[in-house]
């Protein structure tokens, strides 16, 4: 029988693009949850909660917009987060497209590697080789490097870059960085769930952050 875990297409939820009316009760409904379920995941969700539950609809938009596409810490395309522009990132798509279709999943407007999407295959997967393989050679791997972008040292070294670029400062409102806490708490959930497993990351080949060290070591 199969192991009971958490409701991860209702987790994905917290990383929707929230322009639909029903984002933020969609987020309080997972906390709600998991303040139910595993309460001590329901704690660090709860400042990203409290945050998105008190900005406008527009603030919302521009904190999504300003973590993971304009002036992005990181990005929701766990492939890109992992393998850059490598080829490895296309297979990936092939692969998950297959699932997504098997499992008559609907991706949106996003891609298939997006998280939100790849958290929706988490409780419907049959096969628990596969479900493995997923969590600790895909999931967990990006998760691990979108939380490493909130750092301040990376902060700083895209700060340095945009000043140079666009003359401009990022936000240092602490509402900026709210997203690491729905990420963090998404990988304690996960390691609650199948015991994470810490695997070598795969090596990655272009990307926004190795432009980002390019740039810095040649200004050095």
């Amino acid at each position: 029988m199969k192991k009971q875990i958490l409701d991860y297409n209702k987790i994905s939820n917290l990383f929707l693009f929230p322009q639909q009316e029903n984002y933020v009760s969609n987020v309080k409904d997972v906390q709600l949850y998991l303040n139910k379920t595993l309460p001590n995941v329901g704690d660090l969700l709860q400042p990203f909660t409290d945050v998105i539950s008190s900005v406008t609809k527009y603030e919302l938009e521009d904190l999504y917009l300003r973590t993971f596409e304009v002036q992005s810490i990181t990005t929701l395309d766990i492939g890109y987060v992992i393998f850059g522009d490598d080829y490895k990132r296309g297979e990936l798509l092939v692969n998950l497209n297959k699932e997504h279709q098997n499992y008559g999943i609907d991706c949106g407007n996003e891609l298939a590697d997006n998280l939100s999407n790849v958290l929706k295959l988490i409780n419907v997967i049959e096969d628990s080789e596969l479900l493995d393989d997923l969590i600790n050679k895909i999931v967990v791997p990006a998760l691990t490097k979108m939380i490493e972008g909130f750092g301040d040292k990376q902060l700083l070294a895209k700060e340095k870059v945009y000043i140079k670029h666009h003359k401009t400062l990022l936000d240092k409102h602490q509402s900026f960085t709210i997203y690491k806490h729905a990420l963090f708490a998404l990988y304690k959930a996960l390691n609650h769930d199948f015991n994470i497993i810490i695997q070598e990351q795969p090596q990655r080949s272009g990307g926004f952050l190795s432009s980002i060290k390019q740039e810095i070591q040649l200004e050095s």
